[in-house]
């Protein structure tokens, strides 16, 4: 496959579509790549909305995020799950090769898409310290995996020697999103979503004194 920069300095592989022969791709794989780059905006949208809200609404009595409330665990679980059936589906189904900075990235991100829906459905709150702590995690490998795209001098060459080059973008939309711009998107999204979680669960257990007080 050939290689190309962008003007950003992005070095991106060339991959036709021709058919179902390259990678087993079909018509169906730009629509998929224009969803997933654009999934990744909405899901920055969403963590600048929610952090507005969080800090305007940081002096109320009340939870600025309760209108999620029970609501949020949930919402980091299918941000997760859709993360997850996402790479399965650029792997498995357009057969791209995911290289040593994904598969580290799938690490993180695949455990999260299991617990925080087992921990929504049981209403663990107490899950949030691990999921964050993998969520965390995840930020740096995909932060760190899009700066070398940025940057290709930056790689050491580690990834190219066990497999697919860690520099390369095989997906770029909107000369940014690429695929761990779309996997640090959702990780920081995740990341947003248990705060809040967090904020909520502040305000209940501070709100449930007063209210027994109140009632004696």
């Amino acid at each position: 496959m050939p290689e190309s920069y962008t003007s950003y300095g992005y070095r991106r592989l060339t991959v036709s579509f021709d058919g179902d022969q390259q990678y087993g791709a079909s018509v169906s794989f730009p629509i998929m790549a224009n969803f997933f780059a654009l999934a990744a905006l909405a899901a920055n949208v969403s963590v600048v909305a929610l952090i507005v809200i969080g800090v305007v609404g940081r002096k109320s009595d009340r939870s600025p995020f309760e209108f999620l409330s029970g609501t949020t665990l949930w919402l980091a679980g299918i941000v997760a799950l859709v993360a997850m059936l996402g790479s399965l589906y650029l792997s498995e189904i357009v057969h791209l090769i995911p290289c040593k900075f994904c598969w580290y990235q799938r690490i993180a991100m695949y455990p999260l898409a299991v617990i925080l829906l087992i921990a929504a459905y049981r209403k663990e709150g107490m899950i949030r310290i691990y999921a964050a702590s993998l969520a965390t995690i995840g930020v740096a490998l995909s932060a760190y995996h899009k700066l070398i795209q940025v940057y290709p001098s930056l790689d050491s060459g580690s990834c190219a020697a066990t497999g697919p080059s860690c520099s390369a973008a095989l997906i770029l939309k909107f000369n940014f999103v690429s695929i761990p711009y779309m996997a640090l998107s959702a990780f920081i999204l995740i990341l947003t979503l248990l705060w809040a979680d967090r904020v909520n669960a502040r305000a209940a257990n501070n709100y449930e004194p007063e209210s027994s007080g109140n009632r004696t």
